[in-house]
């Protein structure tokens, strides 16, 4: 209100339209925030800071040649712009322009290093960090930066510190355990753990899945909040407060942050410290560098434990490894691997199907074909060739699937070649 009544007083105040269009930003308001920088350059097309910011947009919305274009703009313009230099660098990884890259390493790393030094918030994002030839004091110094901002900014709440539950008596025995995510939905983080909700000890644990985005509609989102004893949506409570008493109210005694410092992520959240134990999990697998969070679930492969000094949690290991995968659920029809063999012989350019159960299509002996040069594969069942030539017919003809007397056969690479094609026509 008061950016507004600021441009309703001087219609031509740029600094007003840029720094409404970064509160927008912050209110997930783009479209708003788009046309806020927009208005801002049209005033003054001097203004590198709304510059920036436009190519921040552009940068978030994935359109990455216009943010190139915008930071390129800004820096010209104003040529000492730490943010501009920094957010420039991430851009031109993600288009994999490596021209000049050693020279421009080297410069974000002094200006890193300069930041750091003068107790300022760095340039580089802790997700971006990992990308660069950072030390790894570096890194944790960039995260802990970051963590001291939740911080700082939960303290306008003015809230008291919470009560925990003093033991199991309130929940029956039961360790209440509370994941938190903006990835509930079709994104990697869930391809990889859906599955896990459902797969606790209800006499031991009772699971509670608080989502920080909106429900997308996909089977991802259903499954987890199907299978989760408790789903809740803190999309629709954007008070960061607020979500955290609803996570103490429920009476969590271990809650984990999934999303550290990756998209969506509500740190906040966590730094008002709802929960007695705070741990990071599988989303990001960097530190917190906060000192809100207790513990990083990994394992001794990723985090060595003599590199745990760089961790700012204490770390809790894992068996075998802390990154899990839901490939049974996933891809089922991977489970069985049928060699369509035709003459006995083993080569490299012969069909394979997969399928749940090739009993009608599998003769009784197995081979271990080689593929690729490799010699220890796992033993293929060797397809019936009475269905050979039908398949190597729909394969060469690009067919999407053919009925034998056995059942459907898909053709799996025409089927994904017709997926790219529709994919492309509806963007």
């Amino acid at each position: 209100m008061h950016y507004k009544e600021a441009i309703r007083i001087s219609p031509t105040f740029a600094d007003a339209y840029s720094n409404m269009g970064n509160t927008l930003k912050e209110m997930q308001d783009i479209q708003g925030a788009l046309q806020c920088y927009t208005r801002a350059i049209q005033i003054n097309p001097a203004f590198a800071d709304a510059h920036s910011n436009l190519a921040s947009i552009h940068k978030d919305s994935g359109s990455i040649p216009e943010a190139i274009a915008s930071y390129r703009t800004a820096l010209k313009l104003k040529p000492d712009f730490p943010d501009a230099y920094c957010n420039l660098a991430h851009c031109l990884q993600i288009v994999c322009d490596w021209a000049d890259y050693e020279a421009r390493m080297k410069q974000l790393v002094s200006i890193v290093a300069e930041q750091l030094e003068k107790n300022r918030l760095p340039s580089v994002h802790p997700h971006h960090s990992m990308l660069y030839p950072l030390s790894h004091s570096f890194r944790k110094a960039i995260a802990n930066r970051h963590g001291n901002l939740c911080l700082d900014k939960i303290t306008v709440l003015r809230k008291k510190q919470y009560i925990y539950p003093k033991d199991l008596s309130d929940s029956k025995g039961r360790l209440r355990i509370g994941y938190v995510s903006s990835d509930f939905g079709n994104h990697p983080t869930s391809h990889l753990m859906q599955s896990i909700p459902g797969m606790h000890n209800r006499d031991k644990v009772e699971i509670f899945c608080y989502a920080l985005s909106a429900d997308d509609g996909t089977n991802f989102r259903m499954k987890i909040s199907r299978e989760a004893e408790h789903f809740v949506d803190l999309s629709t409570e954007p008070c960061n407060g607020k979500a955290a008493d609803r996570i103490n109210a429920d009476g969590i005694h271990v809650l984990l942050n999934m999303n550290g410092y990756t998209k969506g992520a509500r740190n906040e959240i966590f730094a008002l410290r709802p929960a007695p134990v705070q741990a990071m999990w599988l989303g990001y697998p960097g530190t917190s560098g906060a000192p809100f969070m207790d513990y990083i679930i990994t394992d001794r492969n990723t985090s060595p434990v003599e590199l745990a000094h760089q961790y700012s949690e204490k770390l809790a290991y894992m068996p075998n490894t802390f990154f899990i995968g839901d490939h049974l659920h996933m891809f089922p029809h991977l489970i069985e691997k049928g060699l369509l063999d035709k003459d006995g012989k083993q080569r490299n350019d012969k069909n394979i199907i997969n399928a749940l159960n090739l009993k009608q299509l599998a003769q009784d002996n197995n081979m271990k074909p080689e593929m690729n040069g490799a010699s220890d594969k796992l033993p293929f069942k060797t397809v019936a060739s009475s269905i050979s030539n039908a398949v190597n017919a729909m394969v060469s003809q690009g067919q999407l699937q053919i009925s034998t007397p056995q059942g459907v056969i898909i053709n799996g690479l025409a089927a994904s070649q017709v997926s790219k094609v529709l994919s492309a026509l509806s963007n």
